[in-house]
């Protein structure tokens, strides 16, 4: 590239400025601590040329990485390992940015206010067709044609039997279904501080929620330090958070959990981060006859997870402008890419290949199903 600006050879000097390391006046850059050799006061034009220049520069590490990623499978994984890593952008830091901005962007598309709006609407009508059977009142002959061929199709009912179902249901209009509602709940245990002190220390909390979830319930409290004050316990760590966790748990039930998954999706980038490193592990047990360290697995499982991040993102902007989704053939597109980039960096035949895809993916839904449930899991404690 030409040498322009700051970079003319007549503004370089005979020592670094930053460290004080000699050097030549054919050097670019400090060999010891890489700033530019220049002796050029900064311009507001040099500023932005530079910071243009490197967004922009044709031998970018930002487009090779890019192109490798996208249009050969496994090479940029190979040569990484190889060696060739000035070429590249860091699989590891580049992972995190690809799956930041994908979930920026993937965020702007997802009205939670709607699919909040939608769910409010749907148990509002399942509320007052349950309240319309517990009356006693007639329910519409569709709907019950609706059920019957449901459960006949469900349960494999032969047609002939359907009539049977259908007067199952006519019977069950006069059930008095509020007798349901007669049983009277269990009664909450209430404790003073001296009993919760004595109660066993991890069957404590599970006892504190119960009591604290059902004093909530009766008086809705909102005030952790006034509900705690009414049930005269003292104002500890263990106290204020299983309260706090009460008031969480009915905030998630009255807004249908929404912002329980606002708070899951801000945090899936850095959850899926942390859940790599166990993909990888699974990957080195399918190849582990081969020479390949886990590190070099684990650099692999990154850029193949930054080109599905791509896809996926390329995949919902081309849907918002079409108006139409396109989720289900990116994600065969990407098997396939995977399936390349796996013949690419293992250098095996193509059975092989086929034989731990399809190992490698089952395993994968394994792990994305336990990842799943613990990220629920801990989100609860910790929203």
């Amino acid at each position: 590239m030409k040498n322009k600006g700051r970079f003319l050879k007549k503004y370089r000097g005979n020592e670094c400025l930053n460290c004080g390391v000699p050097l030549d006046m054919v050097d670019k850059y400090c060999h010891n601590c890489g700033q530019a050799n220049t002796t050029k006061q900064l311009s507001f034009k040099d500023f932005f040329n530079e910071f243009f220049a490197s967004i922009f520069s044709y031998d970018s590490r930002l487009r090779h990485t890019i192109i490798a990623l996208l249009f050969s499978p496994g090479k940029i994984s190979k040569e990484y390992i190889n060696g060739k890593r000035v070429k590249y952008a860091n699989p590891f830091r580049f992972y995190l940015s690809v799956s930041i901005i994908f979930f920026i962007i993937n965020g702007l598309f997802i009205d939670f206010d709607k699919f909040k709006s939608n769910i409010e609407e749907d148990v509002t009508k399942t509320k007052a067709t349950l309240s319309e059977i517990e009356e006693g009142m007639n329910v519409p002959d569709s709907v019950k044609q609706r059920v019957a061929e449901q459960i006949s199709e469900t349960r494999g009912i032969p047609v002939s039997e359907r009539e049977k179902i259908k007067t199952a249901i006519l019977q069950a209009d006069s059930l008095n279904l509020s007798a349901l509602k007669n049983d009277k709940p269990k009664e909450v245990a209430y404790y003073t501080q001296s009993q919760i002190d004595s109660i066993g220390f991890f069957s404590r909390p599970f006892k504190l929620f119960k009591m604290y979830d059902d004093h909530y319930e009766k008086t809705e409290e909102k005030s952790t330090f006034k509900a705690l004050a009414d049930l005269k316990h003292d104002e500890n760590r263990l106290n204020k958070y299983i309260y706090n966790r009460v008031k969480k748990t009915n905030n998630i039930n009255d807004n249908y959990g929404i912002e329980l998954w606002k708070f899951i999706f801000s945090k899936l980038p850095f959850i899926i981060f942390f859940f790599l490193p166990f993909f990888a592990l699974a990957i080195w047990f399918v190849y582990i006859r081969r020479s390949y360290t886990y590190m070099e697995h684990l650099v692999f499982t990154f850029h193949t997870q930054t080109v599905f991040f791509i896809l996926i993102g390329i995949s919902i902007l081309i849907g918002q402008i079409i108006h139409s989704s396109a989720i289900g053939i990116t994600l065969l597109l990407f098997l396939f890419y995977l399936y390349k980039a796996m013949r690419k960096f293992y250098n095996q035949g193509r059975f092989k290949t086929i034989v731990k895809f399809l190992l490698v993916n089952v395993l994968f839904f394994i792990l994305a199903s336990i990842g799943s449930a613990i990220t629920l899991v801990g989100s609860i404690f910790i929203f």
